[in-house]
This record gives C-alpha cells, sequence and structure tokens, in this order.
C-alpha cells in the first residue's frame, strides 16, 4: 500500500499548513493548479486541499 502526503500552505491564510492523504492504489485522485492556488482533491473520499501554488509539496509515506 503506498500513500501520498500533499500538504501546503492553505489558501487565504499565510501560516496555517494542511494535509491530504491519497492511496495510490485505492484512491483516485486529481491535483488541478491555477496562476495562484493548487487543489488535489481525493475523488474517493470527497476530500480536498486548495493551497498558495508554490507552497504544494508532497512525500511518500509508504
Amino acid at each position: 500500500m503506498t500513500k501520498l502526503s500533499y500538504s501546503g500552505l492553505k489558501y487565504g491564510e499565510n501560516d496555517m499548513e494542511i494535509k491530504l492523504l491519497v492511496d495510490i492504489q485505492d484512491d483516485w485522485f486529481e491535483v488541478t493548479h491555477t496562476k495562484e492556488v493548487s487543489q488535489v482533491m481525493n475523488q474517493s473520499t470527497g476530500e480536498y486541499i486548495v493551497v498558495h501554488r508554490n507552497t504544494l509539496k508532497f512525500e511518500v509515506i509508504s
């Protein structure tokens, strides 16, 4: 089971970091970008984060 952790500074806030976990084997997820924001949505659970575009990062958990 491989999971990715996406994180970044919440859009509209300057100091609040938010995270979202997705399982790349079981979840359907989508990453979109505009000039100002990046959005990561776990379509399987309906959870999503909207962050400042230049702060989006991801990490392989397992």
